[in-house]
């Protein structure tokens, strides 16, 4: 029983029951997809990250992440594909404990900070709590089961209903609503005046707080963004300096031109030339493995230490680049900020993170992961076009190589498979993807099972009777590695099953292992020349076996 408190009007006493629990699917990851809501639900996520349109508001999950939703909601899938989501949709139905007529009714349930949408992080112990949970079937059919589904649905609930924080105004709180607006409206006339009038307080003691918090004035804080801007609109665009600097907020281009080389150092016009020269900070390992290809050594690269390829570690260990450790799926701003950076580049960021991130640098962002255009990309970036083509006929070299060696095996019948075991079950690498999906389905030319064609994202959902039904000739197994889970469970249950035991690839010895740190973030200059041998040598070895 829930005893709802001030934030929810007009209610009672209610009880929830539970309805289902199943693991997202593939729709989950498809872009475009639209998911509706018919009754409350909770989705907790395992594994990747996604930006979701609920009900027009944008949502970012990640690991950790419970979000909670009332019924008739409608979701749609804004970012996904190649994020590796996984988790898991909770269902359920709410119910007034007491009624007047002696039932039950029906009780329309509220999130509980008053909106349609509530996120909440949960922590690593709770989530290492409800694995062995989400490890167990959900259809078994006993009274026994009920009971633990409802255990399981007010253990979450419980997460939900955890008192807030208070919302008390601060003068923190205040300055943040001034970067706020700076941010949103940087190319306008903005005064001291407004900007301590949007934090509510006067402007000498504004001026004096916004110094002792950020370390310059306000509109010199003010005057930085708007050459950060500038400085992306100079790497990005063909435009001229004059309409760069009126973008930006600069009315008068040759006070832009003194302000742009107080700061960075040269003029607009000169920028380019010297970034490789910059004090530059990698949000990805495979981004600094590439730039290091090219000869753009990074001041530091964010890494996740339990994921970071060893090839990776002795590279940057041997450029002295220095590793920023953070969890994974998660960046330390303040750990950044103190690095001063003069650039920051990377993959996917969230709009809440680029938008912090962009009030201590120029931030680009949204560089591909498949190992040929992210060096089109860095080069035209960097001016290294010379450095990118050749490192391009190298690359190009080895697929060639790789391909009239593996000719005869894709010319056949014979089909490939990337299994993915997880904390949680299994996933499949689909045939239209990026990274080691492009590699072995496009330019390999190798050959996925028919019943897996149909996957959309980069890993997709596969339940063991699919994999039985896939069946593949060769089958490679990526054991997930993640922090606060392990795949051990998953994968003795997959080694015990009735199914694993009637594939072709168990029948031929065509089972090969797979490191989650060169496969799925490895996959640089140097990554790639590992990962193809390691394809060949477990392709052709067995083959000829």
């Amino acid at each position: 029983m829930l005893n709802v408190g001030e934030p929810q009007l007009n209610a009672g006493q209610w009880i929830a029951q539970w309805e289902s629990t199943a693991p997202l699917t593939g729709k989950w990851m498809t872009v475009g997809a639209i998911h509706h809501m018919p009754s409350p639900t909770l989705v907790l996520i395992t594994d990747g990250q996604a930006i979701w349109n609920i009900n027009g508001q944008h949502v970012h999950v990640a690991p950790g992440h419970l979000i909670a939703m009332e019924r008739d909601l409608v979701i749609e899938v804004v970012e996904g594909g190649d994020l590796d989501l996984a988790g898991w949709q909770i269902q359920f139905h709410t119910y007034t404990l007491f009624h007047k007529e002696g039932g039950g009714q029906s009780f329309e349930w509220r999130v509980p900070d008053g909106n349609m949408v509530m996120k909440i992080g949960l922590t690593g112990g709770f989530l290492s709590s409800i694995s062995d949970r989400l490890n167990e079937e959900w259809l078994e059919d006993s009274s026994g089961r009920m009971v633990e589904n409802q255990h399981f649905l007010y253990g979450l609930l419980n997460q939900l209903y955890q008192k807030q924080p208070s919302e008390q105004q601060t003068i923190e709180k205040g300055m943040m609503r001034s970067i706020a607006y700076m941010q949103e409206h940087y190319d306008r006339v903005i005064t001291r005046k407004q900007l301590a009038q949007i934090a509510g307080i006067s402007q000498w003691h504004y001026s004096r707080k916004f110094n002792e918090r950020y370390g310059k004035p306000p509109l010199d804080y003010l005057a930085n963004y708007r050459i950060y801007r500038a400085q992306e609109e100079l790497l990005l665009t063909s435009a001229r300096t004059q309409e760069i600097a009126k973008k930006a907020g600069f009315e008068d281009a040759p006070y832009f031109s003194r302000r742009f080389k107080q700061l960075a150092g040269v003029s607009p016009r000169n920028y380019a030339r010297t970034l490789s020269e910059r004090r530059l900070i990698s949000l990805s390992p495979l981004c600094a493995e590439v730039l290091i290809g090219l000869g753009v050594i990074p001041h530091a690269v964010v890494v996740t230490p339990l994921l970071l390829a060893d090839h990776q570690r002795q590279l940057f260990h041997e450029h002295r680049i220095k590793l920023l450790e953070v969890p994974q799926y998660v960046i330390h701003f303040e750990c950044m900020e103190q690095e001063q950076p003069e650039l920051i580049i990377g993959h996917f960021v969230t709009e809440a993170m680029k938008k912090k991130l962009r009030t201590i640098a120029p931030v680009i962002t949204g560089l591909s992961r498949d190992i040929e255009v992210l060096l089109n990309q860095l080069a035209t970036l960097f001016n290294k076009e010379e450095q990118a083509a050749m490192l391009q006929a190298q690359v190009g070299h080895e697929l060639d190589t790789a391909r009239d060696q593996l000719k005869a095996l894709a010319d056949s019948s014979a089909t490939v498979m990337v299994l993915r075991v997880e904390p949680f079950g299994y996933r499949y690498l689909g045939g239209n993807s990026s990274g080691m999906s492009q590699l072995l389905y496009k330019k390999l030319n190798l050959s996925l099972p028919v019943p897996l064609q149909t996957g959309e994202a980069w890993f997709n959902p596969c339940p063991i009777e699919l994999l039985e039904r896939a069946n593949p000739d060769y089958l490679f197994i990526e054991k997930r590695v993640m922090e606060h889970f392990n795949s051990d469970d998953y994968m003795d249950k997959l080694l015990e099953s009735h199914h694993w035991k009637k594939l072709k690839a168990v029948h031929h010895d065509r089972v090969f292992y797979m490191d989650t740190r060169l496969w799925v973030d490895g996959c640089g200059v140097i990554g790639h020349t590992k990962m193809l041998g390691q394809v060949i040598s477990s392709l052709l070895g067995r083959q000829n076996e």
